[in-house]
């Protein structure tokens, strides 16, 4: 991990005010990084930069920070497919103008100073978590949304049109961001700066090669032959996965399920003659058995790659710490970014690490290739993408529980990112996949907050290939199992499972203190952050939990992620707890009154198709209409 704060002001800024920006930072920061972290500082009186990272960079290659006489590059993650020799090489070719971004994996971002010229790049996915605000002349960019929140504005503020897409997407949708007057850095978006020689910044913003750019080089491949696509696929993963190599001189890691996404990136290893380390969660026993006997099948021909099984939420990891300090945690460590269903598993650390982890592979993004979100083929009627694609999105909630407005205006945000998909000449379900690219894997997945954890499918040919398919060609699997065929034969035959496959044995949110902590949130958070979410829909569920019936997590989950955030955003909004909603969920139910057979009698046939147009009939007659 690393942290890095640049900002540059229109006219230089007087003292007082640079030390009252650069303290309220400091402040910030001090309970998060680690004492060990290094610490490297830049600037003047109209512009600082301020690099925080590891001291030691274990088995990777790619430094933070380079620097060769005046020239400098911070680099914000592993490039991984960049063809540049050094960070300092890439640093040039940014400041030359050039799109050195093009061939790189999300996330990645670079910082090249040089004098009185500097330039930020975001990669073409938008991934990397480089954020941007301004106040009274100063431009500020930062890896985090809260410690520019303080460098800018001192105390942070809610973006409720940021909390809106949370509470339905499950994380911060587009450019958003969880605090007010603060963004992500667009797809592609670079910016330059050239200090002027009586003082202060000019400041140029444009959008370079972006993920629209790679969509469209898709759509021009789509009448190659399939062996063709299947070939560039299959170059753009043995690419990423050779690049990684170059840049880490260390065992990798892969979590290997029973599915396909991450069968397919082992594929590609073995056919290289890499040998990673294998990981299976077995919460759900089923990905484990196929996860054992596709190593066992590599074992027949001598090759004998470790693998070894462990539980991701197992109760006895995630109990240990009540609900409120894991979702407190959870909330400060990732600035509330992270996904709620992630309160289920084991705490959160209080600070960033004290060294990068070691290198990982991921399987998401796998899910373009396979038309994952796409509506059952023989659904009648069939849905439309403009319908599919929204109900796939906005599902971190139902929606009978969102405030009326907040599901309203979501939609209404979806449904610009799928008219802007309409006008790059995407069609049918391919608009679909569209969404899940620039909405959920740019935003939603984890590997934005971990150096190091590499998603080879976020490979720019492999994407574009993904809009190169066809519909049925996706439906079929074919990029994945004419893969897996081709890389590994010997894998080909065994079926694919998911975490949906059978039981499972992990955490729920209302196990341990899980419903007496809820309950509280509900009689004290009160800030306007958590009327997003309808209380009523959140005690139900509560209730369920309580009585044992097994409710709809994701309003429990999604309702305490809010409050939490409630009550550091919304100071001063927090009532004190009166325990009358545990009281109340807790309560064992009343019975119920005996009715009689006569009433029930018609009250199953209102509940009938016949009786409830009989119904209707009826009571239009005696209405008069």
């Amino acid at each position: 991990m690393h942290v890095m704060l640049a900002w540059a002001a229109a006219r230089p800024l007087p003292g007082p005010a640079r030390t009252a920006r650069e303290q309220r930072f400091a402040r910030a920061v001090a309970d998060l990084v680690p004492e060990g972290w290094r610490r490297h500082r830049y600037g003047g009186d109209d512009w600082g930069v301020l690099v925080l990272h590891p001291a030691d960079h274990g088995a990777y290659r790619w430094p933070t920070l380079a620097t060769d006489g005046p020239l400098t590059a911070v680099s914000l993650g592993v490039p991984v497919g960049v063809d540049a020799p050094d960070p300092v090489t890439l640093a040039r070719r940014l400041l030359a103008g050039d799109d050195m971004h093009r061939a790189i994996v999300p996330p990645f971002g670079l910082l090249a100073l040089d004098g009185d010229r500097f330039a930020l790049q975001q990669d073409w996915l938008g991934m990397a978590r480089v954020f941007t605000g301004a106040a009274d002349g100063v431009t500020a960019w930062c890896t985090r949304p809260g410690l520019l929140a303080a460098f800018l504005h001192g105390a942070p503020r809610p973006d409720f049109a940021g909390w809106t897409s949370y509470l339905l997407c499950g994380h911060f949708g587009g450019d958003l961001s969880p605090l007010a007057d603060i963004r992500l850095l667009r797809p592609g978006e670079r910016v330059t700066g050239r200090r002027r020689a009586t003082g202060g910044w000019q400041l140029t913003t444009e959008c370079r090669y972006a993920v629209d750019d790679v969509v469209r080089a898709g759509l021009a491949e789509r009448e190659r032959p399939v062996a063709e696509r299947l070939d560039r696929a299959a170059d753009a993963l043995t690419r990423a996965v050779e690049s990684l190599h170059r840049l880490h001189d260390g065992e990798v890691t892969l979590g290997l399920s029973g599915g396909k996404d991450s069968r397919l990136i082992a594929a590609t290893l073995v056919a290289a003659g890499r040998t990673p380390n294998l990981v299976t969660h077995d919460d759900t026993p089923a990905e484990a058995d196929v996860a054992r006997e596709l190593v066992r099948r590599l074992r027949r021909r001598g090759l004998d790659l470790p693998h070894r099984t462990v539980p991701a939420a197992a109760p006895a990891d995630v109990l240990g710490v009540g609900l409120r300090e894991r979702a407190r945690r959870l909330a400060e460590l990732h600035d509330h970014q992270f996904p709620s269903t992630y309160l289920v598993r084991p705490p959160a650390r209080t600070r960033l690490p004290e060294t990068i982890r070691p290198a990982s592979l991921t399987g998401a993004a796998g899910e373009l290739a396979v038309g994952y979100w796409y509506p059952r083929a023989d659904a009648d009627p069939a849905p439309t993408p403009e319908q599919a694609g929204p109900a796939r999105l906005l599902a971190a909630l139902p929606h009978g529980a969102a405030a009326p407005e907040a599901l309203a205006a979501e939609r209404d945000r979806v449904a610009a990112v799928l008219a802007h998909a309409r006008d790059l000449g995407l069609r049918d379900e391919h608009l679909i996949d569209y969404l899940y690219l620039v909405e959920r894997m740019r935003r939603w997945c984890t590997s934005a907050y971990t150096t190091g954890m590499v998603t080879p499918f976020l490979a720019p040919g492999f994407v574009a290939t993904t809009f190169a398919c066809g519909v049925a060609e996706k439906r079929a699997r074919l990029p994945h199992t004419a893969l897996i065929a081709r890389l590994v034969p010997e894998w080909a035959e065994v079926p694919f499972v998911s975490a949906a496959t059978g039981p499972s044995r992990a955490t729920r949110i209302w196990e341990g203190d899980g419903v007496a902590t809820v309950a509280e949130l509900l009689d004290t958070a009160h800030g306007p952050l958590t009327d997003l979410i309808r209380r009523p829909a959140v005690e139900r569920a509560l209730r369920a939990a309580a009585r044992g019936k097994g409710p709809d997590p994701r309003v429990l989950q999604q309702f305490t992620a809010l409050a939490v955030a409630s009550g550091h955003l919304e100071p001063g909004t927090s009532r004190p707890p009166t325990g009358a909603t545990y009281a109340r969920v807790t309560a064992p139910p009343r019975p119920r009154a005996p009715q009689p057979r006569r009433l029930a009698g018609l009250r199953w046939v209102r509940r009938s198709r016949l009786g409830d147009r009989l119904w209707v009939m009826v009571r239009r007659r005696v209405r008069g209409h």
